[in-house]
């Protein structure tokens, strides 16, 4: 669900009959007052061209037209966020009627009600949606969980692999006799990552150096442990991951990542 802020949906609303008159200016019907539009739409010519519009004419146009969208957006937002559909037509007269000065169809204090419950079932509405989201991400997080477990637990009995204390595993294809990293280097490696389902999350198009620091615990331990050379794939735990925190849609929540990966350098720092 695309985030929305609370109360802009009510506002959107409102403005249509309130004060954003200015998107009929130009037009017979917007003028000033019902006396005034007659007498200026008999005696001024008709603006064909762009080039025949003053500055406030421009100002009038650009305002109508920006107000114009944002409630637009709203009102698609609500119809497609919440299934509330809004009579464009009644929208538009109410509009029109302000601008002309002329009384609404609801008192103040009636419009004033009617937005304040609006905005109520906006915000209700909103809670049962993250409440739901909520329930559908903690489901799914508890199945890729058990998922990767069970991978991991099969996947230690492999030949080749080697499962570390904190149940990071890795498997070495081709050991390198270079030194190995310490946490405070930097590295330069080809890398490509992917889930247990084999789906590619990333992948270095070209080598690429990383801050050993910086990146996730998995590969902080894992890097370590290997020489400069060294071709490995390892298996990395949720917990040694990203966790419950999706990065991206490519990487579910305790998603176990999988990293076919070549360290080819240890970057020196230059002497300062």
């Amino acid at each position: 669900m695309k985030k929305l802020s609370l109360s802009v949906l009510a506002s959107i609303i409102a403005l249509s009959v309130s004060a954003c008159g200015a998107e009929e200016s130009t037009a017979p019907a917007a003028t000033k007052t019902a006396d005034a539009a007659a007498t200026a739409t008999a005696t001024a010519p008709a603006k064909k061209d762009v080039s025949d519009l003053t500055f406030n004419d421009k100002v009038a146009v650009s305002m109508g037209y920006m107000y114009g969208q944002n409630i637009a957006n709203g009102i698609n937002e609500l119809k497609s966020e919440f299934d509330i559909a809004i009579d464009n037509q009644l929208l538009i007269k109410s509009f029109n009627e302000a601008v002309q000065g002329k009384t609404a169809a609801l008192s103040e204090d009636d419009m004033r009600a009617t937005m304040q419950e609006f905005d109520n079932i906006i915000r209700k509405k909103v809670e049962e949606k993250r409440a739901a989201e909520e329930e559908k991400h903690a489901a799914e997080a508890a199945k890729n969980l058990k998922a990767g477990q069970e991978f991991l637990e099969k996947n230690k009995t492999n030949e080749g692999v080697v499962e570390t204390k904190t149940g990071l595993q890795y498997k070495i294809n081709t050991l390198g006799t270079g030194k190995t990293p310490a946490v405070s280097d930097t590295i330069k490696v080809n890398y490509r990552g992917t889930t247990i389902d084999g789906n590619v999350f990333d992948e270095s198009k070209e080598p690429v150096e990383f801050p050993l620091r910086s990146v996730i615990q998995g590969w902080i331990e894992a890097f370590q442990l290997l020489p400069v050379g060294t071709k490995a794939t390892l298996y990395i735990p949720a917990n040694l991951a990203y966790g419950e925190n999706s990065p991206s849609p490519a990487i579910p929540s305790n998603s176990v990542l999988i990293f076919d990966v070549e360290l080819l350098d240890i970057v020196t720092p230059e002497q300062k």
